[in-house]
């Protein structure tokens, strides 16, 4: 079975959080703040897409999933100015705040199943790499 175009981008995001990892434990100089700035980045467009979603159904928003989307966001750049010990597991975190805020109806009616599945193994993944990174600055 082919993958989406979707799947492909979503699995191809993870290198760069990966490569990070790499550079953090191999003792590189700015591999933390690239870990860093790579999980802002994404969980701010992760958050992104929240938005959208709510703002794509006006007549079924919550104000809930809203708030914690740009809380998320304002959560997250927060985290990017913390020492990375403390901002890999705020930026944790958030990628499951935001997976978590994705269990709203709005969400359920927006997103395809083979989505949502794509979103729980890339937030596994990303989970992963932010434990492992959180070991290596220990």
């Amino acid at each position: 079975m082919a993958l989406s175009i979707s799947e492909k981008l979503g699995y191809a995001g993870l290198i760069p959080f990966v490569a990070a990892a790499g550079a953090v434990l191999m003792g590189y100089e700015q591999g933390e703040e690239f870990f860093k700035l790579y999980s802002l980045l994404i969980l701010t467009f992760m958050a992104g897409g929240c938005w959208g979603v709510e703002q794509a159904n006006p007549e079924q928003i919550d104000e809930i999933p809203l708030e914690l989307s740009i809380g998320t966001f304002l959560w997250g750049i927060l985290a990017y100015f913390l020492p990375t010990n403390v901002a890999v597991l705020m930026f944790l975190v958030g990628f499951w705040l935001l997976l978590w805020t994705e269990t709203n109806p709005i969400f359920k009616r927006s997103y395809a199943e083979s989505y949502k599945k794509l979103r729980n193994i890339l937030t596994g993944a990303v989970s992963l790499v932010h434990i492992v990174v959180f070991i290596a600055v220990h």
